[in-house]
């Protein structure tokens, strides 16, 4: 079932950093060895100027709690979250091609997922907002529209 939540007020951002693997793609070669603070601030920037377009994070080593995924082209976005305990998938979305089954001209990490083109975004600075929220809550950012999916 998809629902879209809706953007709230962004608490304070905490400090604390809780992923525990990290890497610029899907592929355990593009591993991120260094998760310190100044590190994790550099990858928010790398996403934020388009230095990178592929990262995965995730609360576990194996990525088996869950993840963020993040996808890109010069122009589009893909992001997702992916919570394995509640079964959920929180993705960014376009609200106009929310019933189009076109695929998103990315190219993937892994060199075979697809991306739906309705799950995409444009803006890289609210990416990145998303991509530093998670390091330190694990969780989808409150200051933008997500549309939900639970199995």
């Amino acid at each position: 079932m998809e629902e879209i939540i809706k953007k709230q007020v962004v608490p304070f951002m905490p400090e604390e950093i809780k992923v525990q693997s990290a890497s610029w793609g899907a592929l355990p070669s593009q591993k991120i060895s260094d998760l310190s603070p100044e590190n994790m601030q550099g990858i928010v920037e790398n996403i934020r100027t388009g230095k990178r377009r592929s990262l995965m994070l995730c609360p576990d080593e194996y990525g088996e709690e869950g993840y963020l995924t993040l996808e890109s082209s010069p122009d589009l976005i893909f992001l997702q979250i992916w919570d394995a305990e509640a079964e959920t998938a929180w993705a960014c979305f376009d609200p106009e091609l929310l019933d189009s089954d076109e695929e998103a001209p990315i190219e993937p990490s892994d060199s075979q997922s697809v991306f739906p083109m309705k799950c995409t975004m444009r803006d890289r600075k609210l990416a990145a907002k998303c991509v530093e929220w998670y390091i330190h809550t694990l969780e989808p950012y409150p200051g933008m529209d997500w549309l939900k999916e639970t199995f």
